[in-house]
């Protein structure tokens, strides 16, 4: 149920009701409850266990100490004869270090729905929670309103309303918009009012409310993904494909055909393949934000509070998606480990349960893709809510040669080898994933790097280019061992499940797929 739809509940004769909404909109929920007040001629009172004694709300949402001296809350209310009038409490029903409803809290709760039902005198209890979530018993007694994120029209409205006699409101005012989904109207425009006395463009209030967002995400164990320092992964011509259809998907002629955009892609193959660098470039080549969660992170200390992380979360991931999101997590099978056992209480199976039903009812334009090692430990019925499977595979010869020439051009601009120190290259480096190439090239600049510091004085080193020869990248391939060898049983085995999924890779066309025989030795 939306805010909305309170007065009719209180037109049924429900006189208590809970209302979900974050600390930050206090405000917010009060100037609503105000006009409801008004509307019925009653007066509107606020307390929480800050206060001793009962605030009355009045215009412009200001609080007035009563002379009603109140340090119990819902007993106090129970116990006290009042005047007609909506009684909002904060903080009064949350549940007990362990996610609880205690009995005492079930006993007053149930004494005032009857109580207040039965005095039939106006009287109307509101309980305000961060989070509300109820045991079964409870949960008919007291329905639950939930105070929604702003969409991209009111939080325009908002932002004009703020800023418009500061700023010319050009392109630039659409990317503060963009960047302001996700964040609660109240807390919003607490954030601007206070930007605003730093900011003097459009740029530097955007990027300050973006600073602000990753910083509150963080705390959270979500980060807002930058762009890989590669524009390609290289040799995912496949996946590429695919991901080019999702973004077509996002334009606004396709709803006209009612085509939906993707709701997920799970990446599946051996560790350091490029997975995760293909996750990250979907959402640059979408031209999406991308969030990372860790989904263990997501876990609370009890299971009331990792419901309540991952419903938040969530919340989250639907207002930020309006115009298309990514969200990604990253080796999402560690997380299910386990899943079938009851170690944890069920905690798992309930996570689960609501990512499930999420992916499924959602209509936000938010991409889920996870990168997973083992497949197998992910439960069926969520692997099911996944549109795509896609293996990526350790490279081959073409795709090595593409990955060598990306990370070469960020280290040495320019250099190219003859065919036969490729044949040479390519060859010595077919066990390599990406990962491991990637750390290959890097090693061999640190290299060269160092031996131009032994030559040249500090004021040179930045005009000497860094030279190499195969023979160096060839050392230091060498210094360490792939994980082809140290985990070949377990790469194995997860390849050899690859008939499952869709490659991301076509079969090697490049002209390094055959080494050309040699007739005559020299």
């Amino acid at each position: 149920m939306k805010p909305k739809d309170l007065p009719v509940l209180f037109d049924q004769g429900q006189t208590v009701v809970a209302i979900e909404a974050p600390l930050t909109e206090r405000m917010k929920v009060l100037e609503f409850f105000y006009e409801v007040a008004q509307s019925r001629k009653l007066s509107l009172y606020f307390w929480n266990q800050g206060y001793t004694h009962l605030q009355q709300v009045v215009e412009f949402t200001r609080l007035i100490p009563t002379n009603a001296e109140c340090t119990s809350g819902l007993v106090w209310l129970l116990e006290h004869e009042q005047a007609p009038g909506i009684f909002v409490f904060e903080g009064v029903i949350s549940p007990d270090a362990i996610g609880k409803f205690s009995q005492k809290t079930t006993a007053v709760l149930s004494n005032l729905v009857y109580s207040l039902r039965a005095n039939n005198n106006q009287q109307f209890l509101v309980c305000m929670e961060s989070y509300a979530e109820f045991p079964s018993y409870v949960a008919p007694l007291l329905p639950a309103i939930s105070y929604t994120l702003p969409n991209i029209t009111e939080i325009r409205e908002a932002i004009k309303k703020l800023i418009e006699t500061r700023f010319d409101l050009d392109a630039k005012f659409e990317t503060l918009i963009r960047t302001c989904l996700g964040i609660p109207m109240g807390e919003l425009e607490m954030l601007l009012s206070r930007s605003l006395e730093f900011a003097h463009t459009l740029e530097e209030l955007t990027n300050a409310v973006l600073a602000y967002k990753k910083g509150k995400l963080k705390g959270q164990g979500i980060e807002f993904i930058n762009e890989p320092d590669v524009p390609e992964a290289g040799g995912l011509d496949l996946l590429e494909e695919i991901l080019e259809r999702a973004a077509a998907l996002l334009k606004p002629e396709a709803k006209h055909h009612n085509l939906l955009f993707p709701k997920g892609m799970i990446l599946w193959g051996p560790p350091g393949t490029g997975k995760s660098l293909s996750a990250k470039l979907a959402a640059s080549k979408m031209g999406v934000p991308m969030v990372a969660a860790d989904w263990a992170g997501l876990r609370g200390a009890t299971a009331y509070e990792s419901r309540k992380n991952l419903r938040e979360f969530l919340q989250f991931c639907d207002a930020s998606g309006e115009y298309g999101l990514v969200l990604y997590f990253d080796d999402f099978d560690k997380g299910f480990a386990g899943f079938d056992s009851d170690s944890d209480g069920g905690v798992s199976r309930q996570l689960a349960g609501k990512l499930l039903t999420w992916m499924q009812e959602r209509t936000s334009q938010v991409l889920v893709m996870a990168t997973v090692n083992r497949l197998e430990f992910l439960p069926p019925e969520l692997v099911r809510r996944f549109d795509e499977i896609i293996f990526v595979d350790l490279p081959h010869t073409g795709a090595r040669y593409e990955i060598f020439k990306l990370h070469l051009a960020k280290y040495f601009p320019g250099l190219d080898f003859n065919d036969k120190d490729w044949w040479r290259l390519l060859s010595e480096t077919k066990l390599l994933t990406p990962a491991e190439i990637a750390l290959l090239v890097r090693k061999t600049a640190e290299e060269a790097f160092y031996q131009n510091s032994k030559q040249f004085y500090h004021g040179e080193l930045e005009k000497q280019p860094l030279k190499v020869t195969v023979q160096d990248f060839l050392e230091q391939r060498y210094n360490f061992t792939p994980s082809m060898i140290r985990e070949e049983d377990k790469i194995i085995e997860i390849r050899n499940k690859a008939v499952y999924a869709r490659p991301a890779s076509s079969p090697d066309k490049s002209r390094w797929v055959k080494q050309p025989e040699v007739l005559f030795g020299s």
